[in-house]
């Protein structure tokens, strides 16, 4: 397969390969797609699925990568503030973050149970991305950590220590959560005490609780 060959391809057929993979690793697990499940759900000949990958593990990477970057991207909002803000703003970002990544969790169960736990251990490249993912996030985090301790909302931490900390929490319920305990509060709530969890015991001295002052987001629960 040629990188002309692959130049030359249209670019919505990848996007539609993509989502059609996306939808059946979901529905069916990795082992039991196939090519041919593939190519018939996306309606493409055979041939173009080879125009852009070279085989079904292939594209269950970049299912997996997009799902990845995605959580990544939400991330990197938390930190981003505009000049003039008020500095508790920062909290309202991350609970509009965190919200919108539960949201994509909970929209994407069985995608999102492939990704964390059972793609472990299937293929040594997804490994490694799995391992680069946790390690981006941890930055990502830590950068986040160091945002709100500028303005002088949390106390004095190792930002890197603390992100692998939320991370292993914040995990830790996404993946209970996904399967649906009886005894769980409903999403915005799970937020709501997570959120106090991860940055109320970082507070720093003096400082207001962000939930004096901010209205948390709402979030239906999907059907």
């Amino acid at each position: 397969m040629s990188v002309r060959a692959r130049e030359v391809a249209a670019p919505t057929r990848r996007l539609d390969l993509v989502s059609a993979a996306r939808i059946l690793f979901a529905e069916k697990g990795y082992h039991e797609t196939t090519v041919e499940d593939i190519t018939r759900s996306a309606g493409v000949a055979k041939g173009t699925f080879y125009l852009y990958f070279d085989e079904k593990r292939e594209i269950f990477l970049a299912v997996i990568r997009e799902l990845l970057d995605l959580i990544k991207a939400i991330g990197s909002t938390v930190g981003a503030a505009t000049p003039g803000e008020h500095p508790l703003a920062f909290f309202q970002r991350a609970e509009q973050s965190a919200l919108r990544l539960l949201e994509i969790f909970l929209a994407n169960r069985p995608l999102a149970r492939l990704a964390y736990r059972e793609s472990m251990g299937m293929d040594p490249a997804l490994d490694d991305m799995i391992r680069g993912f946790y390690r981006e996030v941890a930055e990502i985090e830590a950068g986040n950590i160091r945002v709100a301790q500028s303005l002088g909302l949390i106390r004095e931490c190792s930002p890197i220590l603390t992100a692998y900390a939320h991370i292993g929490m914040v995990e830790r319920v996404v993946l209970t959560l996904l399967e649906e305990p009886p005894d769980f509060p409903e999403p915005t709530e799970v937020v709501r005490q997570v959120m106090r969890l991860a940055y109320e015991g970082l507070r720093a001295p003096g400082t207001p609780s962000p939930y004096d002052y901010l209205p948390l987001p709402t979030m239906s629960a999907p059907s």
